[in-house]
């Protein structure tokens, strides 16, 4: 009987995690409502949004005498990490976007349903259907407007998309790129505009920060001014960008893009604010459960170097366990210079306070803990949203 009831306490988990869907944008409610009443006349906060973070685990040096010995080998979370899974996982659009002005309550594109969210870039989300090959480019705060990209090989792996510009305002100097997970294809592009196909893009480069002398492998990436700038696994940032219609890799960083600490893992956030390059750190010292630091650094342009930022001034930070967004907190009526995360272990959101360096829960209006930040709105008055 003992048996019996072991088995399907092993049985049920699994079940659960094969049909769960998995809401997107997973952000506070309230920060939810805030998007969905936006007005459509207004610069879109969506483009705000970028995708899911990456977490990654440190392993111990390698004993062998080399240059990059001393250096700590990074790896992609196996229980964290979507990089691992062989599947994609389904989602469901988390905002109810104000009814009679967004395409999401009419006719979807081609009415096919596109279930798997493969990025965020620029307002536009990069999704798929349940055919391997098929995928879209969506703007869900738009009247069934879209764009198709072409068709995709299914023996490559999809695994983040993101775009070098917004399409809206010129489609033909866009591209969307796709990290693969693996260095053969290292990405893979399609400009638009140009030919209806996408680009292999093959590379011999060696990590500079791999203790193993291993291939380059791109974990994340933004677009930000018509070029990209991706992360490697082990913490080298590159710049890549379109040079007589190919795709190159100009530039990579010297330092490491990784936290100033060492810890058991981390999760990396890379967004676009106010016209800046961010880096976040959710950093776990201690136990895989719990976040016991956040870091935000900056990147510098011309040599890719990160800076430490102590003081986000206006600006408020939500790192959600698929996203990322910055938001102007004195339109929201949230805390300002502060990242709201949400840790994954109990499901909870908390904030890190970047003028005192502390950690603490979230409150409800009562002044109790709760499981997701709440805020009093600032009235805005003839508010048409």
């Amino acid at each position: 009987m003992g048996r019996q009831k072991k088995k399907e306490k092993l049985v049920k988990p699994q079940e659960n995690v094969k049909n769960f869907v998995e809401p997107w944008p997973n952000l506070p409610q309230q920060l939810l409502n805030f998007i969905g009443r936006q007005n459509p006349y207004e610069p879109d906060r969506m483009q705000n949004i970028s995708f899911r973070g990456v977490t990654k685990s440190w392993r111990t040096a390698t004993k062998q005498c080399s240059a990059n010995a001393r250096l700590p080998y990074l790896e992609l979370s196996h229980s964290k990490d979507y990089y691992k899974s062989n599947t994609q996982q389904e989602h469901t659009l988390n905002i109810s976007f104000q009814p009679g002005e967004y395409w999401w309550y009419g006719r979807r594109p081609r009415d096919k349903p596109w279930t798997h969210f493969l990025g965020c870039s620029h307002g536009l989300i990069v999704a798929g259907g349940k055919n391997p090959a098929d995928y879209i480019l969506m703007v869900p705060t738009a009247v069934n407007s879209c764009w198709t990209i072409p068709p995709w090989d299914a023996t490559i792996p999809f695994k983040f998309a993101t775009l070098s510009s917004n399409p809206s305002k010129n489609y033909k100097d866009c591209s969307v790129m796709v990290l693969t997970g693996c260095s053969y294809p290292l990405f893979v592009v399609y400009q638009m505009g140009f030919q209806f196909k996408w680009i292999k893009q093959t590379s011999s480069l060696v990590d500079p920060n791999c203790s193993k002398r291993q291939l380059m492998i791109l974990t994340d990436a933004i677009g930000f001014e018509g070029k990209f700038y991706a992360l490697s696994l082990q913490g080298t940032l590159a710049v890549i960008e379109e040079i007589e219609y190919e795709f190159q890799v100009t530039k990579l960083s010297r330092s490491r893009a990784v936290p100033s600490v060492f810890s058991k893992y981390f999760t990396e956030y890379i967004l676009e604010s106010n016209g800046e390059i961010l880096l976040i750190f959710l950093i776990s010292e201690q136990s895989t459960k719990k976040v016991d630091k956040v870091e935000v650094y900056k990147l510098q342009m011309d040599d890719l170097s990160l800076v430490k930022v102590d003081n986000l001034g206006n600006r408020t930070i939500f790192a959600g366990s698929n996203c990322c967004m910055s938001v102007n907190p004195s339109q929201l009526g949230c805390r300002s210079n502060c990242v709201y995360f949400n840790e994954d272990a109990t499901n909870t959101w908390q904030f890190y306070e970047m003028g005192s360096d502390t950690i603490l829960p979230c409150f409800d209006e009562y002044g109790s803990q709760t499981r997701s930040p709440v805020w009093e709105e600032p009235i805005v008055e003839n508010n048409c949203l």
